[in-house]
């Protein structure tokens, strides 16, 4: 419960309100129910394994918590990921990760001011690939509402979708991750209701781990 609830709820908070929201408010609230709930436990722990969590580190997300849970959010969450990355760390970490289905793909990165914005969402959409959208700010194209909605519709055994009254074929594969360099964004309750929004803003206590595991990881290697 207390997992599910994180995963869809957390995301737009940052690391010292997520601590609040679980270790105080969800927990004393799993008491007062007769819930059962662990003392001490771990989300990240929980929720993914540590080879995992290695490998996204090699595709380049930080070593800290926040990144780690943020990483979490953006893989099990339904809805697709709207990411807060004033510093560009999320926007990175997707390049990388997405690198090979993204190879010889120029359609697959952009933003909602291209001209060519709706045949690039068409090739994505036909071809299963990943859809990157940078530099997005209070609001989207409601052209975008169906997909973010999921809107399919199913003939026999394919799928579509309606775009601007075009039906577009959608492949199962498909994925989208929209990012904004804004660091106080206003988005608007449709747009958090459609999206799933996490939080990337690094803060101080971040940034420590972050210098930390990079220490680390130097050290490691000369042993």
């Amino acid at each position: 419960r207390s997992a599910c609830a994180f995963v869809s709820y957390c995301g737009p908070f940052n690391a010292e309100f997520r601590r609040l929201l679980f270790k105080e408010y969800s927990y004393s609230d799993c008491l007062s129910r007769s819930i059962p709930i662990s003392e001490k436990l771990e989300l990240t722990k929980f929720l993914v394994d540590g080879g995992t969590i290695g490998e996204w580190n090699l595709q380049g997300l930080p070593t800290d918590d926040l990144s780690i849970q943020n990483g979490i959010m953006v893989t099990r969450s339904s809805r697709f990921p709207l990411l807060i990355d004033p510093q560009g760390q999320a926007f990175n970490w997707i390049k990388r990760r997405e690198e090979e289905a993204m190879a010889g793909c120029p359609q697959c990165l952009t933003n909602l001011t291209n001209p060519r914005f709706k045949d690039f969402l068409e090739f994505c959409l036909t071809e299963g690939r990943p859809l990157l959208i940078d530099g997005v700010e209070n609001e989207v194209d409601t052209m975008l509402d169906p997909v973010l909605e999921k809107q399919i519709i199913t003939k026999g055994k394919n799928r579509y979708v309606k775009v601007a009254d075009q039906m577009m074929d959608y492949n199962l594969d498909f994925r989208m991750y929209m990012t904004s360099r804004l660091a106080n964004p206003h988005f608007s309750p449709e747009l958090s209701a459609k999206t799933t929004i996490i939080d990337f803003t690094v803060t101080q206590s971040g940034l420590e781990q972050q210098l930390l595991g990079r220490v680390l990881s130097k050290e490691q290697r000369s042993l």
